[in-house]
């Protein structure tokens, strides 16, 4: 009822603001004692003044006559120990992020007050201020402007010294905390973005300009940790693959914020990235690659080399660094020993691809950049003079393969290096250049994969009088012996099926020597399956991992992440197992032509025809003993209990049922174990000749924790343990031996029947 008596107060009027400002106006010192206080009145303020932005503009003019951001920055200078300046701020971050009115933001940028807050001198070295901090220097370009930009610029007779929010931001650039460098980064895109000509010319500065090369650098001791996971000899493959992922993942991320910056529509930004780019990461690389060297003097391997091209490729679209990386590339197109014009190419490789920096750079000061037209005529001037290197190897074009693959230069000698990693790594390579939607034409005709379709055609191009030796590489690969791991097979035969599909003819005769051989290898090996304990489970991982290569196999050169080059290269031990070793065979079936119809035939069929259990008998379940031939076996804590053997294979099933007799009914029995029929390898003791040692299996495949398919199945495999069945004779147990080897060869003949119709010879006809 009293309440009522007392004036209600607006805490969001006009009245009210002035006396929240006039209360922190009179602080003079803060510490932990009235630092709540402090923090309240901010509070405060900030509410008010982001209520005044939008409903009443005299909130703002009150401010401004205040000058309550002068207050702010006293506040933050006096704070001292109190911890005050994380709250801080936030509260200028929240107010700087909901003003909406151009006025106010023009205000709060004026006088030097943001800079003040910026330049503060803070303490770092704890606590968690550096994510406020970079959070508040974030929200500030947000609100930046090309009018309001020049503001936050400190200048020196017409001439841009600084720019705080920048400068500061970039000492985070490496933080290891994730979103700091995601926050630093959309800082820098949203100045480079609203820069104006001052400002441009500060970031091209010297000083100012050495972020970029700082970038490059870092991105190039990232590559170098991943040779070093590569090489490491500590990890397991699958924490070696984990690690590269991340690192990976790290190289992709500043390559796709390069991309960001290079979409900026300026064209001394978009020249000072691509010169750093270029002659601190791609040059590098591919005289490393070109100059026949399994690494270069910073001590980054040629595999890394050709992973981080092939992703720059991916992801630069719409730049000309394809253009120069297919011009470097088609310089190696020759052997060193042809005629001396080509040797003194292949010589002075170093100066030519040296020299497509120089002709880029020439291509720029001939022509105004900013006038139409202009990037056309620089890519023509720049390819005009690549080109001609090119032309010095026509007499090439027509002249005989060496037999030595010793012989080749340049990338050629990646192609038919002994390596396989580094073979494919190249043919990504030439695949990524070839598939690029950015390709000059000029370079995409000496290139040959995608401008060019027959044979007719391909007399003109560099690299189709080569693809004959590159299919006789691949085929050598798939065809080896001993057989060499999945993946390198898999990614061998992507390979020869898009150089088949170019070729559009039939193989040579060697060539398909080669291919029966491979064929013929593959097949025998998934036969060697047959022999071993989970030969009833070829069918069903036959036909998943036929559905995951056919997949991998259909993929465009532009999705394929060649970060399976890294994998390749990380592999020492391939796995085995039957996952594995029938993974093998599916490559080179995948390659035959109508291999697929009639294996998606079959695939149909065994989804409905044969289930993976067509027993119904179960533990405790009832069933008849029939033929079950009765023996002994001891069960640990359970003694020894009278039972019968009854093995039984219908279909692609197969289970060794041990059944105790129903104490009800004489010819029924209760299902007391179960074992998987395949595996059992039954052995007849030489010293007990009424005993019969079966091994046990797991029902289902047991993959490693580390979710790979890799099972080995050159012994009896994850054993749950064995049983010793002990039998009334020696008769008996032979004969209980003879019904179990019988019933497993049903099971192995209806698998091997099922799996038939795929490995027919007939299919390679």
């Amino acid at each position: 009822m009293w309440r009522s008596l007392w004036p209600t107060i607006d805490r969001f009027s006009l009245h009210h603001f002035r006396y929240i400002v006039n209360q922190l106006r009179e602080i003079r010192v803060v510490d932990k004692r009235n630092r709540e206080v402090v923090l309240d009145l901010l509070q405060s303020i900030v509410e008010i003044v982001t209520y005044g932005d939008r409903h009443d503009p005299a909130i703002f003019e009150c401010f401004m006559e205040f000058q309550v951001l002068a207050e702010f920055v006293r506040i933050l200078k006096i704070g001292g120990n109190s911890g005050i300046e994380a709250a801080l701020l936030q509260y200028l971050s929240i107010m700087i992020q909901n003003v909406e009115n151009e006025h106010a933001i023009y205000y709060c940028f004026s006088n030097g007050y943001i800079n003040s807050v910026i330049s503060h001198h803070y303490e770092f070295d704890g606590g968690d201020l550096i994510p406020y901090y970079v959070s508040f220097l974030r929200t500030v370009s947000g609100k930046i402007g090309r009018d309001t930009i020049c503001l936050l610029v400190k200048v020196h007779q017409d001439t841009a010294i600084s720019l705080p929010l920048y400068d500061e931001a970039l000492k985070f650039a490496n933080h290891g905390e994730k979103m700091i460098q995601i926050a630093v980064r959309a800082l820098t895109l949203n100045i480079y973005s609203v820069a104006d000509e001052m400002v441009y010319q500060f970031l091209t500065t010297p000083t100012a300009s050495a972020y970029f090369s700082s970038l490059i650098l870092n991105l190039k001791n990232k590559c170098l940790h991943v040779d070093a996971i590569i090489n490491g000899v500590k990890e397991s493959f699958h924490e070696k693959k984990r690690e590269l992922l991340s690192e990976t993942d790290r190289i992709l991320d500043d390559f796709y914020y390069l991309k960001d910056i290079l979409c900026i529509p300026e064209q001394r930004l978009n020249k000072l990235v691509t010169e750093n780019i270029v002659n601190m990461l791609i040059l590098p690389m591919l005289l490393t690659l070109l100059n026949n060297r399994l690494s270069n003097d910073t001590g980054l391997s040629a595999i890394t080399c050709l992973y981080v091209l092939c992703r720059l490729l991916q992801v630069f679209d719409g730049t000309n660094l394809v253009n120069v990386i297919g011009s470097a590339v088609l310089f190696s197109f020759m052997p060193p020993n042809v005629t001396d014009a080509a040797e003194s190419v292949v010589s002075a490789r170093l100066e030519q691809v040296n020299g497509l920096a120089v002709c880029y750079q020439e291509g720029e000061e001939m022509v105004d950049l900013q006038h139409e037209g202009a990037e056309n005529f620089m890519m023509n001037y720049v390819l005009k003079h690549s080109l001609e290197f090119t032309e010095l190897s026509s007499c090439f074009d027509s002249s005989p393969l060496e037999n030595s693959e010793n012989e080749w230069g340049g990338i050629f000698s990646c192609i038919f290096s002994r390596n396989h990693s580094l073979m494919l790594g190249s043919l990504m390579l030439l695949f990524t250049v070839a598939d690029s939607k950015d390709l000059h034409y000029q370079l995409a005709a000496k290139i040959g994969f995608s401008q060019v379709k027959t044979a007719s055609e391909m007399i003109g191009s560099t690299v189709a009088g080569h693809i004959q030796k590159i299919v006789n590489q691949l085929l050598k690969v798939l065809a080896s012996e001993p057989p060499l791991s999945v993946p390198i097979l898999l990614h061998a035969a992507w390979f020869l099926r898009k150089l088949l599909v170019f070729l559009d003819q039939k193989l040579e005769d060697n060539d398909c020597h080669l291919f029966k051989t491979s064929y013929e290898g593959s097949c025998g090996r998934l036969y060697e399956e047959f022999d071993r304990c989970w030969f009833d489970y070829i069918p069903d991982v036959l036909k998943s991992e036929w559905a995951n290569c056919k997949t991998a196999l259909e993929e465009s050169s532009q999705s394929k992440d060649p970060f399976f080059l890294l994998e390749l290269a990380s592999i020492q031990n391939p796995p085995s197992g039957i996952f594995y070793l029938t993974s093998q065979a599916i490559p080179v079936l995948l390659l035959i032509g109508n291999g697929w119809l009639i294996v998606s035939s079959y695939l149909a069929q065994s989804g409905k025809r044969y289930p993976s259990d067509l027993s119904l008998a179960s533990f405790g379940s009832e069933v008849a003993l029939g033929s079950g031939i009765p023996c002994k076996i001891a069960f640990s804590g359970a003694g020894t209990r009278d039972i019968y053997v009854i093995p039984i294979a219908r279909e692609i099933s197969g289970k060794l049922l041990l059944v105790e007799r129903h104490p009800l009914h004489s010819r029924k029995g209760v299902v007391i174990a179960i074992a998987p029929l395949a595996g059992l390898d039954p052995k007849i003791d030489e010293e007990h000749p009424t005993w019969l040692l079966v091994h046990l299996r797991d029902f289902e495949p047991r993959l490693r924790s580390d979710e790979t398919k890799t099972l080995d199945s050159h012994t009896s495999l994850p054993e749950q343990g064995r049983w010793i069945l002990g039998f009334l004779s020696a008769k008996d147990c032979k004969a209980a031996f003879s019904v179990i080897l019988e019933e497993t060869r049903k099971q192995r003949s209806f698998v091997e029947n099922l799996v038939a119709p795929v490995l027919e010879e007939k299919l390679f006809k």
